[in-house]
């Protein structure tokens, strides 16, 4: 049982132990010692289809790379502006107040909808695109998803645009996405199951019919 692979938890075969055995499964790791498998015991067809957590952090931090290198003009801005604000601040001695960070906030607003775009019409952000991952729709063949399915994927990601909760938002998504992804047979986030989409590997995914000849 390999950890890029799922089987629902039950008695299989593990690799490396006697033929004819096989081994509980509790849907994390092996229980247990091998036992002579039942009389007609056939090995279920492991699915392998869908993403695993790390490839998804992989891709999460594949996409925070290009989201900076694209935007790191912006970012210079900020920082010296943030530095400048602390010097004044420090200067007069002034009661602080909050403010909304505009260029932040309109870097992550395009950041979205470059995403939306990318999910709906390509199947993919940048880090999901290169590392061989594609969205799909429910079915976890059809790909890209559309406008619309990309859209409702974007959600919990622009409800995090909002000041202050947004950011506690974001976090209880990460945290349920992350024990979704690894319980779920299908690897499911928060993102997959408000849009019902599926992250599947594009190398899993069936071949397109060939074109057809007169």
């Amino acid at each position: 049982m390999s950890e890029s692979a799922f089987a629902p938890p039950g008695h299989h075969h593990a690799q490396g132990d006697p033929p004819g055995t096989v081994r509980y499964w509790d849907g994390h790791q092996w229980v247990g010692d091998p036992v002579p498998a039942p009389p007609g015991y056939v090995q279920p067809v492991v699915d392998d289809r869908f993403a695993g957590v790390w490839i998804r952090i992989g891709a999460s931090f594949v996409d925070a790379i290009v989201a900076f290198i694209v935007f790191l003009p912006v970012f210079i801005v900020v920082v010296l502006n943030e530095f400048d604000d602390v010097e004044s601040w420090t200067e007069q001695n002034s009661t602080f107040s909050f403010s909304i960070d505009w260029p932040i906030l309109a870097v992550g607003l395009i950041w979205l909808l470059v995403s939306w775009l990318m999910v709906g019409l390509l199947g993919g952000t940048p880090g999901k695109l290169i590392l061989g991952l594609r969205i799909t729709r429910d079915d976890a063949t059809t790909t890209p998803p559309g406008l619309e399915i990309g859209a409702r994927r974007m959600i919990p990601a622009l409800v995090g645009q909002v000041p202050i909760i947004g950011a506690l938002i974001t976090i209880g998504v990460t945290l349920a996405s992350l024990i979704w992804v690894i319980d779920d047979p299908e690897r499911r986030s928060a993102y997959d199951r408000i849009a019902g989409t599926r992250v599947v590997h594009k190398d899993r995914l069936p071949a397109a019919d060939p074109p057809r000849t007169a």
